[in-house]
């Protein structure tokens, strides 16, 4: 009698602690799948944050950009205005002008002489 009791009594303390195990082991899980819930959560949100600073690093660099090129155009329309380069480049056109007409006076004053050389070089040949 004494050891049927002990093993109805081991029995039942297996079985109490098979279930608190089973208790535990399903609290453990539940607290790794709130974990990972948790984590997943927190990476995604670092997910969306990363996108939202390169959106303002490209707006961020667009504003500089901008700026440095207003900068530039000021500095060359500056530059342009205080050097006076519409009146150097009347100065430039009107010498090409004069340059390319001399030419074609030079052109038409020698046209005949050269033409002239050309031909006696061509029609008198030297034979030895």
């Amino acid at each position: 009698f004494f050891f049927s009791k002990t093993r109805a009594f081991t029995a039942t303390t297996k079985l109490k602690k098979s279930s608190n195990i089973t208790m535990e082991n399903s609290r453990g899980i539940q607290q790794l799948m709130e974990a990972e819930h948790s984590a997943t959560k927190i990476v995604q949100e670092m997910r969306e944050a990363k996108v939202e600073r390169m959106k303002q690093a490209k707006v961020e660099a667009a504003e500089v950009v901008d700026k440095y090129r207003s900068d530039k155009e000021s500095e060359f329309k500056a530059k342009a205005s205080s050097t006076d380069i519409s009146a150097e480049s009347v100065v430039l056109e009107e010498q090409t002008a004069a340059d390319v007409a001399q030419m074609k006076i030079n052109f038409e004053k020698n046209k005949q002489d050269v033409i002239q050389m050309l031909l006696s070089h061509v029609t008198n040949v030297n034979i030895e």
